[in-house]
């Protein structure tokens, strides 16, 4: 495989190997608005065959069927044969992902000849809310984690129908470290959509560029076109600039060719004129505004390069049939059904629904077991989720909020402060054993480096920031932070509290005693009318304690360089 990128989400401006623009495609991705599903943890054996595809019941617990799924398998052990109607078998070894961009019908084999099997019929989740497959006979074993991507009709963009049914990439051992630690975490206990989504888009567009960097130079079609000079440096400035006043003569100036040259390339390739994509791309950043944010229609006009709210009216409505408040509030209901339809489904009065960040979901679920020992009539789900919650609207009983100051207008209990430090793993830290004071961080790979906890380190101990990109992946999550910095992939920020037990165990160490501030508190946040349910101040007391435990402990030591 061509290596990944070491900044996952900042990506060079070229592939190595072709002339892919990836900023373009990194675009693309973005806009489609991907959201994401639970991952399934599948264990087979022997003689099995499973058919693989997600179904509305996979999406429904998350949300409504979107128009587009995009699904993936990673084989973490043994090995599995594809099969996808239309195409030759293809065997797929441990350590490689299988993206399938339209979620067309394919199964999971050890043989192409043994009878499928549904997925529903032999899929359960376990009491920690972990989602298992498992079918086969006795004989070798193959492990595999299985998600979705999702995205909405509106989102929907002619790269992915150009891309074939099926794309593969295969991980370096080192890359697969990392990836099955970050799949370990987000298959425990139901991690929330946008952080499933957020990993998966890094395997799609990795797929989608080696896809790419294999066509050959007759291809023609919407892939062919990010390879294309001209194409891609027109499609860039429409992304980058789509608000100002674009026209073909502009384009073509910047894009190095004649206005002709241009539109024929457009046509051959993308078969589209440069300005009916600047328009499509417009209407698709019109609809994330509308969606996403509070403006009004003339503000969203004028954000998307219209010069007055009529004309975009107008191109709104012949784009998507009716006009843009109409659309917004459309959707806007739509939701609200989901949301509504979402809480009815869960609402159970014996059930305990926590909603979390992911990293005090993750370190809660260690613990969790006790709660249910001493709380027998309760059944618990965590929701790890770093959005705001509405009480009226999500089916939460209480939340795990971290912040600056507390929210209004519900019951709050402080928790703890949150602090952080260095931590990687023993590995890293042999090889990089010059470690000696904060300065000395500047010239190792860093986890996350745009991280604001890396700002404030810089600034506490008065260094400049490093300039240029460290070699690290940025992921963006405490979690996933984690998990890249016991693989060895760098020095990563993060809060002793919640990584007790890896450093206990020495999975993780501290190359420096230094502990700053987070900048926020960790509070339990519920409505007041919830005050006197049993199952919350029975959650509230046993949280409490379990935090007051968690501060008296004695922090783990720093690691001898």
């Amino acid at each position: 495989m061509t290596a990944m990128p070491d900044n996952l989400t900042e990506t060079p401006h070229t592939y190595a190997g072709g002339g892919l623009d990836l900023d373009v495609l990194d675009e693309i991705l973005r806009s489609l608005r991907l959201t994401g599903g639970v991952v399934l943890d599948a264990r087979f054996s022997g003689d099995y065959c499973v058919r693989a595809e997600f179904t509305p019941n996979h999406c429904s617990p998350w949300f409504p069927m979107p128009q587009t799924l995009i699904s993936y398998h990673y084989v973490r052990s043994g090995h599995t044969t594809v099969l996808v109607e239309g195409m030759p078998p293809t065997r797929i070894e441990a350590g490689s992902i299988v993206i399938m961009p339209r979620n067309d019908a394919h199964r999971l084999a050890s043989d192409p000849s043994v009878a499928p099997f549904d997925v529903d019929k032999i899929s359960w989740i376990t009491d920690e809310g972990v989602h298992r497959v498992a079918l086969g006979t006795p004989g070798e074993t193959t492990e595999v984690w299985c998600g979705f991507l999702g995205a909405d009709e509106a989102a929907i963009h002619p790269l992915l129908e150009a891309l074939p049914p099926m794309l593969t990439l295969n991980a370096s051992d080192q890359q697969a470290e990392w990836v099955e630690s970050s799949l370990r975490f987000l298959s425990a206990g139901n991690a929330p959509p946008d952080l499933v989504a957020r990993l998966a888009e890094l395997f799609l567009a990795q797929a989608i560029r080696e896809y790419i960097n294999r066509l050959p130079p007759s291809a023609k079609g919407w892939l062919s076109g990010l390879t294309d000079p001209a194409v891609s440096k027109a499609l860039t400035i429409i992304h980058n600039r789509y608000a100002e006043e674009l026209d073909v003569e502009m384009l073509a100036r910047e894009a190095g060719v004649s206005r002709t040259v241009l539109g024929e390339r457009f046509a051959e390739l993308l078969n589209e004129s440069p300005m009916r994509y600047c328009a499509q791309w417009r209407m698709r950043m019109a609809c994330n505004l509308l969606r996403d944010s509070n403006q009004n229609t003339a503000n969203v006009a004028y954000a998307v390069g219209f010069n007055s709210e009529a004309a975009f009216n107008r191109a709104f409505k012949r784009e998507f049939g009716v006009p843009p408040a109409t659309w917004k509030r459309e959707a806007e209901e739509g939701a609200r059904s989901a949301a509504r339809a979402l809480a009815a489904n869960d609402s159970r009065p014996d059930l305990l629904v926590i909603s979390g960040t992911p990293t005090s979901v993750n370190w809660i679920s260690r613990y969790i077991g006790r709660f249910l020992d001493d709380n027998t009539d309760l059944q618990v789900q965590l929701d790890p989720n770093p959005n705001p919650i509405s009480f009226d609207d999500d089916p939460v009983d209480c939340a795990i909020r971290f912040g600056e100051n507390p929210p209004a207008n519900l019951v709050v209990e402080e928790l703890f402060r949150l602090e952080f430090t260095p931590m990687c793993s023993p590995e890293f830290l042999r090889k990089h054993h010059g470690i000696g004071g904060p300065d000395d961080l500047r010239s190792v790979p860093r986890v996350t480096p745009n991280d604001p906890w890396w700002e404030r380190w810089w600034r506490h101990f008065g260094l400049e920031r490093p300039e240029g990109s460290s070699r690290t992946v940025d992921l963006s999550a405490q979690l996933l932070d984690g998990a890249a910095a016991i693989s060895g992939r760098g020095i990563a920020l993060l809060s002793p509290l919640f990584w007790r037990e890896e450093l206990a165990d020495g999975r993780l160490v501290r190359p420096l005693p230094h502990v700053l501030d987070g900048g926020g508190t960790y509070w339990l946040i519920y409505p007041k009318a919830r005050a006197e349910w049993s199952k919350v101040w029975r959650f509230s007391k046993w949280l409490r304690a379990l935090c007051e435990k968690a501060k008296a402990e004695p922090q783990a030591s720093t690691a001898a360089a």
